[in-house]
Protein backbone atom coordinates (compact mmCIF):
# COMPACT_ATOMS: atom_id res chain seq x y z
CA UNK A 1 0.00 0.00 0.00
CA UNK A 2 1.11 3.38 -0.98
CA UNK A 3 0.44 6.59 1.21
CA UNK A 4 0.98 10.16 0.73
CA UNK A 5 2.66 12.73 3.46
CA UNK A 6 4.14 15.81 2.89
CA UNK A 7 6.30 15.65 -0.21
CA UNK A 8 6.69 12.37 -0.57
CA UNK A 9 5.27 9.53 -1.27
CA UNK A 10 6.04 5.84 1.22
CA UNK A 11 4.83 2.41 0.91
CA UNK A 12 3.35 0.53 4.13
CA UNK A 13 5.27 -2.37 5.33
CA UNK A 14 2.81 -5.62 5.13
CA UNK A 15 3.37 -5.71 9.09
CA UNK A 16 1.51 -2.28 8.66
CA UNK A 17 4.36 -0.65 11.30
CA UNK A 18 6.77 0.45 9.11
CA UNK A 19 6.99 3.42 6.29
CA UNK A 20 9.55 3.90 3.55
CA UNK A 21 9.89 6.98 1.27
CA UNK A 22 9.73 5.45 -2.25
CA UNK A 23 9.36 8.93 -3.95
CA UNK A 24 10.56 12.54 -3.30
CA UNK A 25 11.12 14.16 -0.31
CA UNK A 26 9.39 14.87 2.51
CA UNK A 27 11.23 17.78 3.24
CA UNK A 28 11.43 19.15 -0.08
CA UNK A 29 8.34 20.62 -1.95
CA UNK A 30 9.67 21.66 -5.58
CA UNK A 31 8.72 19.30 -8.47
CA UNK A 32 11.19 17.42 -10.20
CA UNK A 33 10.87 14.28 -11.85
CA UNK A 34 12.91 11.21 -11.48
CA UNK A 35 13.44 7.75 -9.89
CA UNK A 36 12.49 7.26 -6.72
CA UNK A 37 14.57 9.66 -3.85
CA UNK A 38 15.94 11.61 -6.60
CA UNK A 39 12.25 12.76 -7.77
CA UNK A 40 10.96 15.96 -5.67
CA UNK A 41 6.96 16.13 -5.45
CA UNK A 42 4.99 19.13 -4.57
CA UNK A 43 2.15 19.13 -1.54
CA UNK A 44 0.17 15.84 -2.13
CA UNK A 45 -3.34 16.44 -1.26
CA UNK A 46 -4.76 14.45 -3.86
CA UNK A 47 -3.57 10.86 -5.31
CA UNK A 48 -5.38 8.00 -6.38
CA UNK A 49 -4.96 4.35 -8.33
CA UNK A 50 -5.35 2.71 -11.76
CA UNK A 51 -5.70 -0.29 -10.27
CA UNK A 52 -2.55 -1.40 -12.81
CA UNK A 53 0.49 -0.19 -11.32
CA UNK A 54 0.15 3.58 -11.77
CA UNK A 55 -0.54 6.33 -9.47
CA UNK A 56 -1.87 9.77 -10.00
CA UNK A 57 -1.40 12.91 -7.73
CA UNK A 58 -1.65 16.79 -7.60
CA UNK A 59 1.51 18.75 -7.98
CA UNK A 60 3.18 21.30 -10.19
CA UNK A 61 2.69 25.13 -9.89
CA UNK A 62 -0.29 26.33 -8.18
CA UNK A 63 -1.41 21.98 -7.81
CA UNK A 64 -2.51 22.64 -11.83
CA UNK A 65 -0.34 19.79 -12.89
CA UNK A 66 -0.90 16.29 -12.36
CA UNK A 67 1.94 13.67 -11.89
CA UNK A 68 2.42 9.64 -12.63
CA UNK A 69 4.16 7.36 -10.52
CA UNK A 70 5.16 4.13 -11.84
CA UNK A 71 5.52 1.14 -9.72
CA UNK A 72 8.31 -1.37 -10.00
CA UNK A 73 6.70 -4.39 -11.86
CA UNK A 74 7.75 -6.42 -9.60
CA UNK A 75 5.37 -5.13 -6.86
CA UNK A 76 2.54 -5.12 -9.43
CA UNK A 77 3.42 -8.95 -9.72
CA UNK A 78 3.97 -9.82 -6.10
CA UNK A 79 0.76 -8.12 -5.05
CA UNK A 80 0.32 -5.91 -2.41
CA UNK A 81 2.95 -5.72 0.49
CA UNK A 82 5.77 -7.08 -1.68
CA UNK A 83 7.88 -4.10 -1.29
CA UNK A 84 10.92 -3.96 -3.61
CA UNK A 85 13.47 -6.96 -4.18
CA UNK A 86 16.41 -4.74 -5.42
CA UNK A 87 17.51 -1.73 -4.21
CA UNK A 88 20.02 1.40 -5.40
CA UNK A 89 23.07 0.91 -4.62
CA UNK A 90 23.56 -2.37 -3.46
CA UNK A 91 26.47 -3.84 -4.17
CA UNK A 92 26.48 -6.15 -6.96
CA UNK A 93 23.24 -4.77 -8.92
CA UNK A 94 23.50 -3.24 -12.13
CA UNK A 95 21.96 0.50 -12.33
CA UNK A 96 19.52 -0.57 -14.78
CA UNK A 97 18.49 -3.37 -12.52
CA UNK A 98 17.97 -0.93 -9.73
CA UNK A 99 16.44 1.77 -11.40
CA UNK A 100 13.40 -0.62 -12.75
CA UNK A 101 13.18 -1.75 -8.84
CA UNK A 102 12.24 2.14 -7.99
CA UNK A 103 9.31 4.18 -8.48
CA UNK A 104 9.56 6.30 -11.31
CA UNK A 105 7.64 10.19 -11.36
CA UNK A 106 6.88 11.73 -14.37
CA UNK A 107 4.59 14.95 -14.83
CA UNK A 108 1.67 14.72 -17.25
CA UNK A 109 2.03 17.07 -20.40
CA UNK A 110 -0.95 18.92 -20.10
CA UNK A 111 -1.64 21.82 -17.59
CA UNK A 112 -5.11 22.27 -15.71
CA UNK A 113 -7.16 25.40 -15.92
CA UNK A 114 -7.55 25.64 -12.11
CA UNK A 115 -6.27 23.85 -9.24
CA UNK A 116 -7.30 20.54 -9.42
CA UNK A 117 -9.51 19.29 -6.35
CA UNK A 118 -10.14 15.46 -7.07
CA UNK A 119 -8.27 12.33 -9.55
CA UNK A 120 -10.22 9.28 -9.84
CA UNK A 121 -9.46 6.38 -12.25
CA UNK A 122 -11.89 4.63 -14.06
CA UNK A 123 -9.72 1.24 -15.11
CA UNK A 124 -12.23 -0.59 -18.15
CA UNK A 125 -13.42 2.67 -20.09
CA UNK A 126 -14.02 1.17 -23.86
CA UNK A 127 -13.02 4.79 -24.85
CA UNK A 128 -9.37 4.41 -24.23
CA UNK A 129 -7.24 0.89 -23.73
CA UNK A 130 -5.59 2.27 -20.44
CA UNK A 131 -8.63 3.66 -18.90
CA UNK A 132 -9.99 7.40 -18.18
CA UNK A 133 -8.24 9.45 -15.77
CA UNK A 134 -11.22 12.03 -14.26
CA UNK A 135 -9.64 15.36 -13.09
CA UNK A 136 -11.96 17.84 -10.75
CA UNK A 137 -11.16 21.10 -10.15
CA UNK A 138 -13.29 23.52 -8.16
CA UNK A 139 -16.04 24.40 -10.92
CA UNK A 140 -15.83 21.54 -13.67
CA UNK A 141 -14.87 18.33 -14.33
CA UNK A 142 -12.05 16.89 -16.76
CA UNK A 143 -11.41 13.36 -18.18
CA UNK A 144 -8.03 12.32 -19.83
CA UNK A 145 -7.72 9.41 -21.70
CA UNK A 146 -4.80 6.96 -21.22
CA UNK A 147 -2.97 4.50 -23.45
CA UNK A 148 -1.88 1.33 -22.68
CA UNK A 149 1.02 1.30 -19.93
CA UNK A 150 -0.46 5.28 -18.46
CA UNK A 151 0.94 6.58 -21.44
CA UNK A 152 -0.68 10.24 -22.40
CA UNK A 153 1.33 11.39 -25.55
CA UNK A 154 2.86 15.12 -25.81
CA UNK A 155 -0.50 16.44 -27.56
CA UNK A 156 -2.64 14.65 -24.70
CA UNK A 157 -4.81 17.78 -22.65
CA UNK A 158 -7.72 16.68 -20.46
CA UNK A 159 -11.22 17.21 -22.15
CA UNK A 160 -13.75 19.30 -20.28
CA UNK A 161 -16.67 17.07 -19.00
CA UNK A 162 -18.82 18.88 -17.70
CA UNK A 163 -19.23 21.92 -15.77
CA UNK A 164 -17.19 25.06 -16.91
CA UNK A 165 -14.42 27.43 -15.60
CA UNK A 166 -14.71 30.50 -14.42
CA UNK A 167 -18.61 30.32 -14.14
CA UNK A 168 -19.31 29.28 -10.95
CA UNK A 169 -22.94 28.13 -9.92
CA UNK A 170 -25.04 25.21 -7.87
CA UNK A 171 -27.05 24.53 -11.20
CA UNK A 172 -28.33 20.92 -12.08
CA UNK A 173 -29.19 19.51 -15.20
CA UNK A 174 -28.02 18.53 -18.61
CA UNK A 175 -24.26 18.62 -19.41
CA UNK A 176 -24.80 21.84 -20.93
CA UNK A 177 -26.58 23.80 -17.70
CA UNK A 178 -25.10 21.59 -14.78
CA UNK A 179 -22.44 24.17 -13.08
CA UNK A 180 -20.28 23.50 -9.89
CA UNK A 181 -18.54 26.30 -7.37
CA UNK A 182 -16.52 24.19 -5.14
CA UNK A 183 -16.04 20.61 -5.62
CA UNK A 184 -13.94 18.92 -2.73
CA UNK A 185 -12.82 15.09 -4.24
CA UNK A 186 -14.45 12.94 -6.46
CA UNK A 187 -14.93 9.32 -7.16
CA UNK A 188 -16.35 7.14 -9.59
CA UNK A 189 -18.57 4.22 -9.92
CA UNK A 190 -18.03 0.98 -11.97
CA UNK A 191 -20.06 2.43 -14.84
CA UNK A 192 -18.30 5.60 -14.55
CA UNK A 193 -21.00 7.63 -12.54
CA UNK A 194 -18.61 10.31 -10.60
CA UNK A 195 -19.27 11.14 -6.99
CA UNK A 196 -18.39 14.63 -6.28
CA UNK A 197 -18.57 16.36 -2.66
CA UNK A 198 -18.75 20.17 -2.81
CA UNK A 199 -18.16 22.91 -0.13
CA UNK A 200 -21.40 25.19 0.60
CA UNK A 201 -20.61 27.39 3.39
CA UNK A 202 -20.89 25.36 6.45
CA UNK A 203 -22.67 22.63 4.28
CA UNK A 204 -22.02 19.88 1.83
CA UNK A 205 -23.71 19.02 -0.99
CA UNK A 206 -23.34 15.61 -2.34
CA UNK A 207 -24.13 15.65 -6.26
CA UNK A 208 -24.45 12.84 -9.08
CA UNK A 209 -22.79 12.95 -12.51
CA UNK A 210 -24.07 10.07 -14.72
CA UNK A 211 -22.11 9.12 -17.97
CA UNK A 212 -23.94 11.68 -19.83
CA UNK A 213 -22.33 14.73 -17.78
CA UNK A 214 -26.29 15.18 -16.23
CA UNK A 215 -25.54 16.24 -12.60
CA UNK A 216 -27.91 16.02 -9.75
CA UNK A 217 -27.97 17.44 -6.35
CA UNK A 218 -28.88 13.66 -3.98
CA UNK A 219 -28.23 15.55 -0.90
CA UNK A 220 -27.07 18.83 1.19
CA UNK A 221 -25.67 18.08 4.92
CA UNK A 222 -25.03 20.10 7.45
CA UNK A 223 -20.92 20.54 7.96
CA UNK A 224 -17.81 20.20 5.96
CA UNK A 225 -17.47 16.85 4.09
CA UNK A 226 -15.04 16.00 1.70
CA UNK A 227 -12.60 12.03 0.48
CA UNK A 228 -15.91 10.22 -0.71
CA UNK A 229 -15.18 6.53 -0.51
CA UNK A 230 -16.76 4.07 -1.87
CA UNK A 231 -17.08 0.73 -0.12
CA UNK A 232 -18.08 -2.68 -1.44
CA UNK A 233 -21.75 -2.60 0.58
CA UNK A 234 -22.68 0.52 -1.60
CA UNK A 235 -22.63 2.75 0.88
CA UNK A 236 -20.81 6.27 0.10
CA UNK A 237 -19.09 7.42 2.73
CA UNK A 238 -17.53 10.93 3.56
CA UNK A 239 -14.91 12.52 6.10
CA UNK A 240 -15.74 15.79 7.87
CA UNK A 241 -13.05 18.08 7.11
CA UNK A 242 -13.63 20.20 10.70
CA UNK A 243 -11.48 18.66 13.20
CA UNK A 244 -13.94 19.95 16.13
CA UNK A 245 -16.67 18.17 14.85
CA UNK A 246 -17.83 14.72 16.44
CA UNK A 247 -19.80 13.29 13.70
CA UNK A 248 -16.36 12.61 11.67
CA UNK A 249 -18.16 10.44 9.15
CA UNK A 250 -20.76 10.14 7.18
CA UNK A 251 -22.29 7.46 5.65
CA UNK A 252 -25.05 7.04 3.05
CA UNK A 253 -26.75 3.77 1.39
CA UNK A 254 -26.85 4.80 -2.06
CA UNK A 255 -26.45 1.21 -3.26
CA UNK A 256 -23.41 2.11 -5.46
CA UNK A 257 -21.10 -0.28 -7.02
CA UNK A 258 -17.42 0.55 -6.83
CA UNK A 259 -15.03 0.02 -10.03
CA UNK A 260 -13.03 -2.51 -9.87
CA UNK A 261 -9.78 -2.50 -8.56
CA UNK A 262 -8.16 -3.87 -11.85
CA UNK A 263 -8.41 -5.03 -15.14
CA UNK A 264 -10.53 -7.69 -15.39
CA UNK A 265 -9.83 -10.98 -15.01
CA UNK A 266 -10.05 -12.83 -17.89
CA UNK A 267 -11.92 -16.64 -16.99
CA UNK A 268 -9.59 -19.46 -18.49
CA UNK A 269 -10.72 -21.79 -21.25
CA UNK A 270 -12.27 -24.68 -20.75
CA UNK A 271 -9.99 -27.94 -20.62
CA UNK A 272 -10.45 -30.30 -23.45
CA UNK A 273 -12.16 -29.37 -27.47
CA UNK A 274 -15.74 -28.48 -27.52
CA UNK A 275 -18.19 -30.83 -28.62
CA UNK A 276 -19.24 -30.90 -32.15
CA UNK A 277 -22.57 -29.98 -31.21
CA UNK A 278 -24.86 -26.56 -32.22
CA UNK A 279 -26.26 -24.45 -29.04
CA UNK A 280 -27.29 -26.00 -26.18
CA UNK A 281 -30.76 -23.59 -25.92
CA UNK A 282 -31.29 -24.50 -29.76
CA UNK A 283 -33.14 -27.41 -28.33
CA UNK A 284 -36.43 -25.05 -27.77
CA UNK A 285 -36.67 -25.45 -31.64
CA UNK A 286 -37.78 -29.20 -30.93
CA UNK A 287 -39.89 -28.96 -28.08
CA UNK A 288 -43.61 -29.73 -28.49
CA UNK A 289 -46.05 -26.74 -28.68
CA UNK A 290 -49.42 -25.86 -27.00
CA UNK A 291 -51.09 -28.31 -29.31
CA UNK A 292 -48.37 -31.30 -29.03
CA UNK A 293 -46.53 -30.38 -32.05
CA UNK A 294 -43.24 -29.37 -32.79
CA UNK A 295 -42.13 -26.79 -35.25
CA UNK A 296 -39.36 -27.97 -37.10
CA UNK A 297 -38.53 -27.94 -40.81
CA UNK A 298 -35.25 -29.57 -41.32
CA UNK A 299 -33.63 -28.44 -44.99
CA UNK A 300 -30.20 -28.28 -46.38
CA UNK A 301 -27.10 -27.02 -44.52
CA UNK A 302 -26.48 -29.80 -41.99
CA UNK A 303 -22.94 -28.24 -41.97
CA UNK A 304 -20.73 -29.50 -44.62
CA UNK A 305 -17.55 -30.31 -42.00
CA UNK A 306 -20.20 -32.55 -39.66
CA UNK A 307 -21.69 -34.57 -42.77
CA UNK A 308 -20.57 -36.70 -45.27
CA UNK A 309 -23.27 -35.77 -47.70
CA UNK A 310 -22.85 -32.47 -46.19
CA UNK A 311 -21.87 -30.27 -50.29
CA UNK A 312 -25.31 -32.24 -51.32
CA UNK A 313 -28.38 -29.65 -51.67
CA UNK A 314 -30.17 -32.03 -49.89
CA UNK A 315 -29.73 -35.13 -47.44
CA UNK A 316 -31.87 -38.18 -48.33
CA UNK A 317 -32.37 -40.39 -45.49
CA UNK A 318 -34.78 -42.76 -47.04
CA UNK A 319 -34.60 -45.49 -44.73
CA UNK A 320 -34.19 -44.13 -42.06
CA UNK A 321 -36.51 -45.22 -38.74
CA UNK A 322 -38.22 -41.84 -37.93
CA UNK A 323 -37.66 -42.46 -34.20
CA UNK A 324 -33.97 -43.06 -34.85
CA UNK A 325 -34.39 -39.48 -37.21
CA UNK A 326 -35.51 -37.75 -34.06
CA UNK A 327 -32.96 -39.35 -31.60
CA UNK A 328 -30.60 -37.63 -34.39
CA UNK A 329 -32.08 -34.12 -34.53
CA UNK A 330 -32.09 -33.66 -30.50
CA UNK A 331 -28.15 -34.58 -30.32
CA UNK A 332 -27.86 -31.75 -33.41
CA UNK A 333 -29.92 -29.55 -31.72
CA UNK A 334 -29.05 -30.09 -27.79
CA UNK A 335 -25.32 -31.74 -27.71
CA UNK A 336 -27.22 -34.91 -25.78
CA UNK A 337 -30.22 -37.38 -26.50
CA UNK A 338 -31.88 -40.15 -24.14
CA UNK A 339 -31.16 -43.23 -26.32
CA UNK A 340 -33.23 -46.20 -25.70
CA UNK A 341 -31.18 -49.50 -26.39
CA UNK A 342 -33.84 -50.73 -28.44
CA UNK A 343 -33.21 -47.73 -30.93
CA UNK A 344 -29.38 -47.52 -30.02
CA UNK A 345 -27.66 -50.31 -32.90
CA UNK A 346 -29.89 -48.21 -35.09
CA UNK A 347 -28.39 -44.40 -34.29
CA UNK A 348 -24.97 -45.65 -33.59
CA UNK A 349 -25.43 -46.91 -37.22
CA UNK A 350 -26.72 -43.55 -38.63
CA UNK A 351 -24.02 -41.45 -36.58
CA UNK A 352 -21.49 -43.06 -38.51
CA UNK A 353 -22.26 -43.90 -41.51
CA UNK A 354 -23.26 -41.02 -43.15
CA UNK A 355 -23.34 -38.05 -40.36
CA UNK A 356 -19.95 -38.86 -38.82
CA UNK A 357 -21.15 -37.51 -35.56
CA UNK A 358 -18.57 -39.54 -33.49
CA UNK A 359 -20.10 -38.25 -30.10
CA UNK A 360 -23.14 -39.44 -31.04
CA UNK A 361 -22.08 -42.99 -31.84
CA UNK A 362 -20.38 -43.34 -29.25
CA UNK A 363 -22.91 -42.51 -26.66
CA UNK A 364 -24.86 -45.13 -28.23
CA UNK A 365 -22.36 -47.68 -28.30
CA UNK A 366 -22.06 -46.78 -24.73
CA UNK A 367 -25.91 -47.49 -24.39
CA UNK A 368 -25.47 -50.57 -26.07
CA UNK A 369 -22.84 -51.75 -23.59
CA UNK A 370 -24.68 -50.96 -20.72
CA UNK A 371 -27.98 -53.01 -21.89
CA UNK A 372 -26.02 -55.95 -22.80
CA UNK A 373 -27.37 -59.06 -21.39
CA UNK A 374 -27.10 -62.92 -22.30
CA UNK A 375 -29.86 -62.88 -24.80
CA UNK A 376 -28.39 -60.03 -26.78
CA UNK A 377 -24.52 -60.49 -26.12
CA UNK A 378 -24.16 -62.68 -29.68
CA UNK A 379 -25.76 -60.86 -31.78
CA UNK A 380 -23.83 -57.72 -30.46
CA UNK A 381 -21.29 -59.26 -31.40
CA UNK A 382 -21.60 -60.20 -35.10
CA UNK A 383 -23.31 -56.61 -35.63
CA UNK A 384 -19.84 -55.11 -34.44
CA UNK A 385 -18.13 -57.35 -35.79
CA UNK A 386 -19.97 -56.40 -39.47
CA UNK A 387 -19.84 -52.71 -38.87
CA UNK A 388 -15.69 -52.71 -37.56
CA UNK A 389 -14.16 -49.37 -37.99
CA UNK A 390 -15.17 -47.31 -35.26
CA UNK A 391 -17.05 -50.44 -33.45
CA UNK A 392 -13.76 -52.38 -33.02
CA UNK A 393 -13.60 -50.30 -29.55
CA UNK A 394 -17.05 -51.77 -28.16
CA UNK A 395 -16.28 -55.46 -29.99
CA UNK A 396 -13.29 -55.54 -27.72
CA UNK A 397 -15.76 -54.01 -25.02
CA UNK A 398 -17.88 -57.35 -25.70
Amino acid sequence: MSISFGSAVGQVAASGLDVKVVAGNPDEGRAVDGIGSAARLGSLCIMCSDGRGYLYASSGEGDRQVVQLRLPASWRAAGAGAGPSVGAGRPGVAPAAAAAEQVVVTTLPCRLPGNVSGLACFPDDRESDGGILCISTHAALHRLPLCEGGAVGDAAAPVLWVGREGEMGTTDGPVSEARFCAIWELRLEADGTAWVAEDLHRTTAVRRVAPDGTVTTLARVSGRYRTPIILPNGYLVLCCADHDETDCILALDLGLKPPPLGPTAVAPPAAGPPRRTLHADMGALLDAQGDGTADLTLVRRLAAETFADGSAAELSLPDTDPATFALLLRFVYTGAADIPPALAPSVAELADDRLLLPELCSDAQAVILSALSADTVVGSLLWAERLGGAFSGLLSSL
